[in-house]
């Protein structure tokens, strides 16, 4: 389920402000935030990572919790299921994987591959392992859009397409591009109710006016609705943005888990990439949807760390942007070989690629997902595949 933008309003609602200066609803007392850079990073002079990359230090915590109260919609859910065996006639993809899944911010009548995206993570895949990194951007990222200057990333939508958006990741990061998936508000609700919902953890109380997150802490089985409120919600969570993006990856990670539970061979995959195809925008060759969608069925969640890149809250341009820090650009450098934050390890699983196959996974993964906006020292070896028959797993996002 790819992630829909998440800026504020959406849906029947009425929009909220871009930004809220005060105590959000039910908060105990003002936030602290972050510290605020008040210059660009050197736009003159750009360096072998692009220029673009400040040695500040990420910001820290920030907003408080809200406090507890009887709107807030209690724990409902389960913790993820465990996986149950799966058959299939698909081979596993040779190479790494690379995928561009993007939330478009598009209301009725816009163009879904040209309005902002709002929410946007690369899913980097080794198949080999069974091992990858779900590595989400700040919305407000200030970098270098290839034919345009400077911007914020999720801008790159708008101007150029997925094509443009995909360039601009790449020269980011330098990482590739394979695929994209990309959905919107409607799509987002309309996969997961169809799908029957997701269970997701929720690691702090919400109560947000602008997204609709009213929610206790705990398991929450989430319809569609409720997804994207919780996919949403930036205004009284720790980080702001970087914990929303955080958020969004929390919520793939437990769509692949529904699938793993739920999902024992060829035609449930066929049932998943039926949805997929419905309610999001994408451009995988329709014969290698199959191999990718079962790619993704084989992931084990807990063995993908769900990643943030590391950035500071700054001006430029009259304008509140993200620098993201020289943390980010490592942790970049250290995808490259591999897919993966620190040393590939061999797959635990001896998960079969040739069919008719079974493969039974790991025990499912811990209440929360493994979030982190550090990074592992980088790797000295170079990058990965292009567009190849490696490409991409179509997992849920969002």
């Amino acid at each position: 389920m790819a992630l829909a933008g998440c800026s504020s309003g959406g849906g029947a609602k009425k929009a909220g402000p871009a930004m809220v200066i005060g105590v959000p609803e039910g908060a105990a007392a003002a936030p602290t935030g972050p510290t605020v850079i008040t210059s660009a990073p050197d736009e003159g002079h750009p360096s072998t990572t692009g220029g673009v990359f400040v040695d500040d230090p990420a910001f820290g915590g920030g907003l408080a919790e809200p406090p507890s109260n009887a709107a807030l919609a209690a724990a409902n859910g389960q913790p993820w299921a465990a996986p149950i065996p799966f058959a299939t006639n698909e081979p596993v993809p040779g190479g790494l994987v690379f995928v561009l899944v993007a939330g478009s911010d598009a209301r009725p009548g816009e163009d879904l591959l040209h309005t902002r995206a709002d929410s946007l993570h690369l899913l980097c895949v080794n198949p080999a392992t069974g091992q990858g990194t779900l590595l989400g951007f700040p919305r407000d990222s200030w970098v270098e859009i290839p034919g345009h200057g400077r911007g914020k990333i999720n801008n790159a939508l708008a101007l150029g397409g997925p094509d443009l958006l995909a360039a601009t990741v790449r020269r980011l990061t330098g990482l590739p591009v394979d695929y994209y998936v990309i959905t919107g508000f409607p799509g987002l609700m309309a996969m997961v109710d169809e799908l029957g919902g997701v269970d997701v953890f929720v690691d702090r109380r919400m109560n947000d006016r602008n997204s609709g997150a009213r929610f206790q802490r705990g398991w929450h089985h989430f319809t569609g609705g409720e997804a994207l409120a919780f996919a949403r919600d930036r205004t009284d969570v720790e980080r702001g943005d970087l914990t929303r993006s955080e958020h969004q990856g929390q919520l793939i990670l437990s769509a692949l888990a529904k699938m793993r539970a739920e999902v024992p061979d060829d035609a449930g995959v066929a049932r998943w990439i039926g949805v997929l195809v419905k309610h999001a925008r994408l451009d995988v060759p329709l014969a290698k949807l199959p191999a990718l969608a079962a790619l993704a069925r084989r992931l084990d969640p807990a063995r993908l760390h769900n990643v943030v890149a590391p950035g500071r809250v700054g001006m430029t341009a009259g304008q509140s942007v993200v620098f993201l820090t020289t943390e980010a650009a490592r942790l970049f450098e250290d995808l490259r070989a591999d897919a993966v934050i620190g040393t590939a390890q061999p797959d635990p699983a001896t998960s079969t690629t040739t069919g008719p196959a079974t493969s039974s996974a790991s025990s499912p993964a811990p209440a929360s997902s493994t979030s982190s906006t550090g990074t592992s020292s980088p790797k000295s070896t170079t990058t990965t595949t292009g567009n190849s028959d490696t490409s991409v797993t179509v997992v849920p996002h969002r």
